[in-house]
């Protein structure tokens, strides 16, 4: 069985976003998302990592989980999604979901080799203005 990390599970594990390669699994740390495709994880990745060569000197931080808040990472990943997204539908307006990020992924790769760094210096002011949803807590009634 294939299982590798996959690179935007933090879009997945909160079922916001969907793929047709993910798949929900344990771990010892807790939920995470594997792919289950090579191709698809190879893909994912290098597209992923772009997203945050941009999206990282934008937050002012660095590659280094000890170091740079998941706040960030979270939002080169869903803004940095809901960007390519937004490019390659060529759309003024910002998706609110991605239906399937593999076939988004390979649009890119496919649609966008030639001029791939103008799409993604495109995308860096989606991932700044990416707003984190906070979750309703619920009051206590006396």
């Amino acid at each position: 069985m294939i299982d590798h990390k996959c690179s935007f599970s933090i879009t997945l594990i909160t079922e916001d976003y969907a793929c047709e390669h993910a798949k929900l699994v344990t771990r010892r740390a807790g939920p995470d998302v594997a792919c289950q495709s090579d191709q698809g994880s190879n893909d994912c990745q290098r597209v992923y990592e772009k997203l945050k060569l941009l999206g990282l000197p934008a937050f002012d931080a660095e590659d280094d989980l000890l170091k740079t808040p998941a706040s960030v990472f979270t939002k080169i990943q869903y803004g940095g999604l809901l960007g390519l997204q937004r490019c390659i539908t060529q759309s003024e307006t910002q998706p609110e979901k991605i239906e399937n990020i593999y076939q988004l992924v390979q649009r890119v790769i496919l649609e966008y080799q030639a001029k791939e760094e103008s799409l993604y210096q495109d995308i860096v002011n989606d991932m700044t203005a990416f707003r984190i949803k906070r979750h309703k807590t619920r009051r206590k009634q006396k």
